[in-house]
């Protein structure tokens, strides 16, 4: 950051054997090395959403598969703290995870941040921020009640165009609380990537910083970090 302060967010991406996820963790401000635990989440919950889609998809139990996604994670971030010899608590962070795959996904929430998607050619939020009410008070995974807490949803992918996951520095400029909506400029972000298929040309990461310069940026003195899915549809799936 400008203050010379370490950024707390982290995001990550992974492609494995037709399960693509995306991960983002905000650290928490209040914690002396929150940026590793962020790290740490962002990788292990990758490989989790991964190893486990199929599963998690199909069981019926939500409530311990809960649990097992928490100390998963918490097992990661314990190794870390053991290994730069700090305590759990140093490396609070909150946790968003989408994975996808065929004609389905799957959405984890520890926190807040706001998990939205598009479909059927409208934004729609699928997890707000837990701390709707309260600001600055929000669950971690390292908190007591991160598995009660989590949010956990499964559905169809028919008619979603992509996903935005961010935290809570451009959720304050992107979320409304009271109407519970994502601004368009969320659906703007979404269909850039989506029609971007190699995003790695220029005019499209020009287009995308430009966007995040104008609408976030100059908005808040928080982290801002934004990971997104974008999707083309299948033949045949019609999309508005």
């Amino acid at each position: 950051m400008e203050d010379g302060t370490p950024c707390q967010d982290r995001t990550a991406y992974l492609n494995r054997a037709g399960i693509q996820v995306l991960c983002l963790a905000d650290g928490a401000g209040s914690a002396a090395r929150s940026e590793l635990g962020a790290q740490a989440l962002v990788e292990e919950g990758s490989k989790l959403l991964a190893d486990s889609f199929r599963s998690i998809v199909t069981r019926d139990d939500g409530a311990q598969i809960k649990v097992e996604i928490v100390q998963r994670l918490l097992r990661r971030v314990e190794r870390v703290a053991k290994r730069r010899r700090l305590v759990v608590r140093d490396l609070a962070a909150t946790f968003l995870g989408v994975a996808v795959s065929d004609d389905q996904f799957i959405a984890a929430h520890i926190g807040d941040g706001v998990i939205g998607y598009v479909k059927d050619g409208e934004m729609k939020v699928i997890s707000g921020p837990e701390n709707d009410e309260f600001a600055n008070q929000t669950t971690f995974v390292t908190s007591e009640s991160a598995a009660t807490n989590m949010r956990l949803l499964r559905g169809s992918l028919v008619g979603v165009s992509g996903f935005v996951l961010m935290s809570d520095g451009p959720a304050s400029v992107l979320f409304d609380h009271r109407s519970k909506t994502l601004a368009p400029a969320c659906r703007k972000v979404v269909d850039l990537v989506s029609s971007a298929g190699n995003f790695s040309v220029p005019s499209y990461r020009y287009q995308l910083r430009r966007l995040l310069d104008t609408k976030i940026r100059d908005s808040t003195k928080d982290d801002c970090s934004l990971a997104i899915f974008g999707r083309v549809p299948p033949v045949g799936e019609a999309v508005a």
